[in-house]
């Protein structure tokens, strides 16, 4: 796939179930590789959104860095909390003060 076809016919259906999605208060991320190592990636994340729903956007974005995606994970970690024991070993709070904050 090109990234002419992705802008001329991939993107503008994501945008009508982006559209969908959003009237009924639906988060979503949604990511294309047109190419070996490039990407389109579409999403609106509405502040009520749940933890996996940011990370599955930091994972989209961090395009195949280990350490993007890593301090990405650890940021929204130490602001909204966290179960993981990989993190816990890594000293990230499981409960921090701003939790419920939907940064």
């Amino acid at each position: 796939m090109s990234e002419q076809i992705y802008d001329d016919i991939v993107a503008p259906m994501l945008l009508e179930v982006m559209k969908v999605c959003h009237e009924h208060g639906m988060p979503i991320v949604a990511t294309v590789e047109y190419a070996p190592g490039d990407f389109g990636t579409s999403a609106d994340l509405p502040a009520n959104r749940s933890l996996p729903m940011d990370w599955s956007y930091v994972g989209a974005r961090s395009n195949g860095n280990a350490d993007v995606l890593i301090g990405h994970l650890v940021d929204q970690a130490k602001k909204r909390g966290h179960g993981s024991v990989f993190l816990k070993q890594l000293g990230v709070p499981t409960n921090p003060a701003s939790v419920g904050d939907p940064a």
